[in-house]
């Protein structure tokens, strides 16, 4: 009986995450690649404006047709050498614990992806009227740090985090 709950469960997570086509996208002029699904697209303008305000705007955003669902791309012009990845994980990760601190943390690490290292924190922060669940990912790219994100409201992970977890762990820095 248990393995038959266990393989129901397995099918069943996999249909979701299979409901949705994915095809690889190359962000930052081919810099990076993930697979995500077929319908993000680049985030329209008028979103974008409201969403972000334009001094903290991301290089990239691609989104969901509800602009609920983004997968953002931030090349900063910080200098970063991938050796210099642990200290900067350090870093940023206490200025996410200090600017969040009710904060809900799922992962904090250091990670060995596809041949490169990257930050992983993955946190569910409050919202105005909801919470986010946020998968950042952070990277050296070319001598400059890159901070790549997907995010889902609350309401909309029970689709989409199976998802987001799958486009982050597809995320490589194209050499």
């Amino acid at each position: 009986m248990n393995k038959f709950l266990v393989l129901f469960f397995v099918v069943l997570f996999s249909s979701s995450v299979l409901s949705e086509e994915m095809i690889e996208v190359k962000a930052l002029d081919g810099k990076v690649s993930v697979y995500a699904p077929k319908g993000f697209e680049p985030m329209p303008t008028s979103i974008l404006d409201k969403k972000y305000p334009s001094s903290r705007r991301p290089s990239e955003v691609l989104s969901d047709k509800t602009g609920g669902v983004t997968l953002a791309f931030n090349y900063t012009n910080n200098a970063m050498q991938p050796n210099q990845v642990n200290e900067a994980h350090g870093a940023i990760s206490k200025m996410f614990h200090n600017m969040y601190p009710s904060a809900s943390w799922i992962r904090d690490e250091v990670i060995l992806q596809n041949g490169q290292t990257f930050m992983v924190m993955e946190l569910i922060t409050p919202a105005m009227d909801t919470k986010i669940h946020n998968i950042i990912y952070g990277t050296s790219v070319d001598g400059r740090f890159l901070l790549a994100a997907f995010n889902t409201t609350a309401e909309q992970s029970g689709k989409w985090l199976p998802i987001g977890k799958q486009i982050m762990a597809s995320m490589k820095v194209v050499k």
